[in-house]
């Protein structure tokens, strides 16, 4: 029979146990809202792509769900505000940081940490012997690739893909072309492709960045300053040369991230890329991401599985077309 010192312990033990398990559930609880908006968003998408003409890919997924969520918003049926949980805003600006976000920030940057002493390590090795153990640039976007999918795997954030019997075959090279909403549309693109390995345009800054600037320059991304329209052209043939090396591109036609989710105009240089290498584009629309991670945090603010979509369209041949009609097609 147990002493009473030990039962009045033992009572004592799971009472605090349960307060903490309620605790958590409320506070999974927050970062769970219902989505509403994902049901409203899935149906006029599916019929627009059953409606589109084979052969041509159109990003009017990404254009109609946000027009239907901006008449939503017009006519009272509004979108229900995101449940943050404990968060600080920080800055003037009041970029918010919750729970969620310090979670993923912590587990990313030990992930990238890691990756980071694993290419230390083999530059070391090569420099010892003579660049035996030198990793590839083939080998560092590999890393990057893995790293972006373990991310999302682990924030609960892996996105639902359509359409990846669009991608060509792995020894053809492709230009993919993506809308830009959110800082999560990079670890999308690069974890969960079809298991393609990108290729991407930096800004030449992100050399100096610690950990970052030494994947970027051993995988031999594009480095471009949006100060200097000589590094702009310089970066522009550095693409078409990438490209050329059967090194898959992605690149943001829009230029930058459309900080209201609507589509913004397309630049002419990605279809100018395609058309002078000679390789296919493949449209993407990306959608949900910045219902995860809006332009207003510093890191997601909640899991995404239930709202981050990728589409991938049929891809568009350049052979005799002008860069217009590549960007009319395209978008």
């Amino acid at each position: 029979e147990m002493p009473p010192s030990a039962s009045a312990a033992a009572r004592s033990t799971m009472l605090r146990c349960a307060l903490l398990a309620g605790f958590l559930a409320v506070q999974l609880t927050a970062f769970h809202p219902a989505a509403p908006s994902l049901a409203m968003r899935r149906d006029p998408l599916s019929a627009q792509a059953r409606r589109r003409p084979a052969g041509r890919a159109l990003f009017a997924p990404a254009m109609s769900s946000t027009a239907s969520a901006g008449q939503s918003s017009g006519g009272g049926d509004q979108k229900p505000a995101m449940k943050l949980g404990p968060h600080i805003k920080i800055g003037k600006k009041g970029i918010i940081l919750n729970a969620w976000g310090v979670w993923v920030l912590t587990y990313s940057m030990v992930l990238a940490i890691l990756g980071w002493m694993y290419l230390r390590v083999r530059l070391l090795l090569s420099f010892l012997m003579l660049g035996a153990f030198k990793p590839s640039p083939e080998h560092c976007c590999w890393i990057m690739h893995k790293w972006c999918n373990i991310v999302l795997r682990f924030g609960l954030s892996a996105p639902k893909v359509e359409g990846l019997e669009n991608i060509p075959p792995k020894g053809e090279t492709i230009l993919v072309a993506a809308n830009h909403m959110s800082w999560f549309d990079v670890p999308v693109l690069q974890g969960f492709l079809g298991g393609r390995w990108l290729w991407s345009f930096a800004k030449a800054e992100l050399v100096k960045v610690p950990v970052l600037g030494t994947y970027m320059q051993q995988a031999e991304h594009i480095l471009i300053s949006r100060e200097s329209k000589r590094s702009q052209l310089e970066s522009l043939k550095a693409a078409i040369r990438t490209l050329q090396l059967n090194r898959d591109v992605f690149i943001f036609p829009e230029g930058t991230r459309s900080r209201d989710g609507k589509l913004r105009g397309f630049k002419g240089g990605a279809f100018t890329m395609a058309r002078k290498a000679n390789v296919k584009i493949l449209p993407v629309t990306l959608l949900g991401n910045d219902d995860v991670f809006p332009s207003n945090a510093l890191m997601p603010l909640r899991p995404g599985r239930r709202f981050m979509r990728m589409v991938v369209h049929a891809p568009i041949g350049v052979e005799g077309k002008t860069d217009a009609e590549l960007l009319t097609e395209t978008q």
